[in-house]
C-alpha cells in the first residue's frame, strides 16, 4: 500500500488547563459537527515539566487501532509523541514499556522511518519545557482549521508526516510476536 500523507498540527501553551480546554474545543468539533465530514481526528494533550519529563494527559485517537490485536487503541498522535520523546508516560505509566508498550514503540517508529527528521525536530521544538501542548494528526485539508481551533496556543507548528497503513499494521502486529 502506498504512504498516506497526514499533518501534524503541535501547539504550544502556558499550562495544561489551556491545552485541554483547546483539545475539548477539538474533539466537540470533529465528534459533534456532521456537516463536514471531516476525516481522522487523533490528538494528544501532553505535559512537559521543567525538567523535561514528558506524559499524555489526555488522548482521543478516534476510535481507531492499529495492526490486528484487538485492544490496542493508540493512535498516531501518541505514536508522534513518542518519536519526539521516547519516554512518554500515559497515566502514569512509561508507553514504551511492556503492554501496550510495544504496539506503540511500533507506531513510533514506523513514523520516525517515514518523516523526515527536520519535521520531528519541528515539531518537537513547539513544546518547551515546562509547558503543555497539543499534538493533532490530521488529513491534511483539515491542518488550517485545526490551526485555527488552537486559539489558546502560544506557538504552532505543522508538518507533513507519512503513514503505510497496511505495513503499520503489520509492524504492530509483529511487536507482539
Amino acid at each position: 500500500m502506498a504512504d498516506e500523507n497526514f499533518v501534524a498540527v503541535a501547539g504550544q501553551y502556558a499550562s495544561e488547563a489551556e491545552a485541554v480546554a483547546d483539545f475539548d474545543k477539538l474533539h466537540a468539533h470533529y465528534k459533534d459537527d456532521k456537516e463536514h465530514g471531516h476525516g481522522s481526528f487523533d490528538a494528544a494533550v501532553i505535559n512537559r515539566s521543567v525538567d523535561g519529563k514528558v506524559s499524555i494527559v489526555k488522548r482521543d485517537d478516534g476510535g481507531k487501532s492499529h495492526g490486528t490485536r484487538t485492544g490496542l487503541v493508540v493512535g498516531l498522535a501518541s505514536g508522534v509523541a513518542v518519536a519526539l520523546f521516547p519516554a512518554v508516560a500515559l497515566g502514569g505509566a512509561l508507553l514504551v514499556a511492556g503492554g501496550s508498550g510495544a504496539g506503540i514503540g511500533a507506531i513510533a517508529g514506523h513514523i520516525k522511518k517515514k518523516t523526515p527528521t527536520s519535521n520531528l525536530e519541528a515539531i518537537s521544538e513547539t513544546l518547551d519545557a515546562g509547558s503543555a501542548g497539543i499534538v493533532v494528526v490530521v488529513d491534511p485539508g483539515e491542518a488550517d482549521e485545526v490551526e485555527q481551533l488552537l486559539a489558546n496556543a502560544s506557538k504552532v507548528t505543522r508538518k507533513e508526516i507519512a503513514v503505510d497503513q497496511e505495513k503499520l499494521g503489520e509492524e504492530v502486529d509483529g511487536a507482539y510476536e
